[in-house]
């Protein structure tokens, strides 16, 4: 069975890499897009419920696209943590959204040269 870092970091790669503005998912257009927001309250959560409504896309601004490509990610995210217990969740989702950081910055980098279309 495959270790959580290692499922954590597959989940943030595989979604980053399809996120079509990582740029506006990061840092939006007031220096704080929905992942710095909702790595924020994750941090915070100490139940999966908790977990749950921070993922509610509905409470974040941002546009039709990163809504749809957040949507695919965050829907994934529920599918994993669901079977989990709370602190398990919590952990596993606090680990997802670090890697998830990390592969859109790094694809931003990526994109500024010349080597993502």
């Amino acid at each position: 069975m495959e270790s959580s870092e290692n499922q954590a970091k597959k989940l943030a790669a595989t979604y980053a890499r399809w996120l079509r503005n990582p740029e506006e998912a990061l840092f939006g257009s007031k220096g704080r897009g929905v992942v710095l927001q909702m790595y924020d309250a994750v941090k915070r959560a100490k139940s999966k419920d908790e977990i749950m409504g921070i993922l509610d896309l509905s409470k974040y601004e941002m546009s039709k696209a990163t809504f749809n490509d957040m949507t695919r990610f965050i829907n994934e995210l529920r599918s994993k943590i669901s079977q989990m217990p709370d602190n398990e969740a919590v952990s596993f989702t606090v680990e997802v959204f670090r890697y998830f950081q990390i592969s859109l910055a790094t694809k931003m980098e990526d994109m500024k040269r010349g080597l993502w279309g």
